[in-house]
């Protein structure tokens, strides 16, 4: 391919109207080598641009552009591209690359635009982590205990919420439906704080149970739970004892 006559610092180029390659001076093909075609080193998104734009309509025009990436660039090199047409056939094209401290941080924003969606996805397997946890957590504050044959027991641990209810309603219908039971004890000795919503949900599985022919027994209510308790309207099937200690003495054989 010719050489350009005239000598410029910068990557000259000139190209006829369609975009083709004439002649390149030597900065032109050093940046991105021997090229035939003005959009072979176009980055996509310049390219409606150019079409656009750099016409022998428009004598003379100066446009920011984007280069695809050169040699171990990963990303478009910004440049400034400067078009003077000589007549309606062919143009002369200067290309000036942005300052180097824009590109600069340009790669810095890439870096923290990658280190941010590392942050993420490791968040997100953080979050993915506590949420196990507070499961594996939720299925422990009600554990099935079997006393007797016959008794079993559901200590209740921690605050009584909708999620913690949600977690152990289907394990406890699950082993009572499994095992040979009739009666089972709720114990409130460790209990919290009672949500509405928990508590209701905490009724619908007691309701259940008793749908299903066992006894239902809760102890260990303390003064201040009392109110929640009477709120709730627990079926009347349900039996109240002051204590644990009480309740096994009285089902429980030893």
């Amino acid at each position: 391919m010719k050489r350009v006559e005239r000598s410029f610092p910068l990557p000259h180029l000139i190209m006829n109207k369609n975009f083709k390659i004439e002649s390149l001076s030597d900065e032109a093909v050093t940046m991105f080598g021997e090229v035939n075609h003005l959009l072979e080193i176009m980055d996509e998104g310049s390219l409606s641009k150019i079409k656009r734009w750099v016409t022998p309509e428009v004598h003379k025009l100066s446009i920011e552009i984007a280069l695809k990436p050169l040699k171990e660039d990963k990303n478009p090199v910004t440049c400034d591209m400067h078009v003077k047409w000589k007549n309606d056939l062919y143009a002369e094209v200067l290309i000036i690359p942005k300052d180097e401290q824009l590109s600069k941080i340009t790669k810095t924003m890439d870096q923290l635009r990658s280190r941010l969606n590392d942050t993420n996805f490791q968040l997100l397997e953080e979050k993915e982590k506590l949420e196990e946890a507070i499961q594996h957590g939720n299925r422990l504050s009600a554990p099935f205990i079997r006393l007797t044959e016959e008794t079993a027991l559901i200590p209740l641990f921690g605050h009584i919420t909708a999620d913690k209810m949600y977690t152990v309603e289907e394990p406890l219908l699950h082993a009572t439906q499994n095992e040979d039971t009739d009666k089972v004890l709720f114990d409130f000795t460790a209990v919290g704080q009672i949500d509405e919503d928990g508590a209701q949900i905490l009724k619908n599985l007691m309701t259940s149970l008793c749908y299903m022919g066992l006894q239902v027994i809760i102890t260990g209510i303390r003064p201040e739970q009392v109110k929640r308790i009477q709120i709730i309207h627990f079926s009347s099937e349900i039996i109240f004892m002051n204590s644990l200690h009480q309740a096994l003495k009285k089902y429980c054989s030893y």
